[in-house]
């Protein structure tokens, strides 16, 4: 079957797209299919992915991942586009996000593939736990799905602080050593840094210092035996 744009394509109702057609995404292409209730052996065969054993069958419902056994059935009755992401491949990887499990039919995925499956939001941060590091990705990083282990991420909002007053800066927040928070704010190398507490008095961040970093916080950079600039 021959894939379709999915601009082409009205999503669902409850009772198929009015044409008596249950619309389906596989990796991003649009298929019209006569039924509502299809086992994975067939959606695979149907949309093109032969042989169907050579494949494994991802089910997104965002949030979230689950695979789709060959047998097993899958309702494409339900209200807008169901989505698929078909992989030649016989073995599936798992991950968490927040503690939520995926399954995915590739070694590696993508932050526009994570942010997507997990629903992520503009203000939303996709951060990787691994070895013990803890690491933000960017839009352009891949995050390898091996035999070590499940990987697991997490989500952390973005909120918004100001340096040296005028400066606005959005960064994940949460916990900061004062070294980690200089680095992530872009502070000048020799500087050091203060922040304004809640009765706009400056506090002058010590070494290794730990700060919890919330929306709305004033930050003050200078050099170290002079005032805030």
């Amino acid at each position: 079957m021959e894939g379709i744009p999915l601009s082409a394509l009205k999503s669902n109702d409850a009772a198929g797209d009015g044409d008596g057609k249950f619309v389906i995404s596989v990796n991003g292409i649009g298929f019209q299919l006569a039924q509502h209730v299809l086992d994975g052996r067939r959606i695979l065969d149907e949309t093109g992915f032969r042989p169907a054993e050579d494949h494994v069958l991802i089910q997104l419902l965002l949030p979230g991942t689950r695979s789709v056994g060959l047998d097993e059935p899958v309702e494409l009755r339900q209200k807008g586009t169901e989505e698929f992401w078909a992989f030649k491949s016989d073995r599936i990887f798992r991950f968490t996000i927040d503690g939520r499990g995926y399954e995915w039919g590739a070694t590696k995925i993508t932050e526009p593939e994570l942010r997507h499956v997990a629903v992520v939001d503009d203000d939303g941060t996709l951060v990787l736990e691994h070895d013990g590091k803890v690491i933000e990705l960017a839009p352009d990083d891949i995050v390898e799905l091996g035999d070590t282990g499940t990987e697991h991420l997490r989500i952390v909002e973005l909120v918004t602080v100001y340096l040296n007053d005028d400066v606005e800066k959005k960064i994940p927040g949460g916990a900061y050593t004062t070294e980690e928070l200089i680095d992530v704010l872009g502070v000048e190398a020799g500087y050091v840094l203060d922040v304004k507490d809640e009765q706009g008095k400056l506090e002058l961040l010590q070494p290794g210092q730990t700060i919890e970093v919330h929306a709305g916080m004033q930050f003050y950079s200078h050099v170290p035996s002079g005032g805030s600039s």
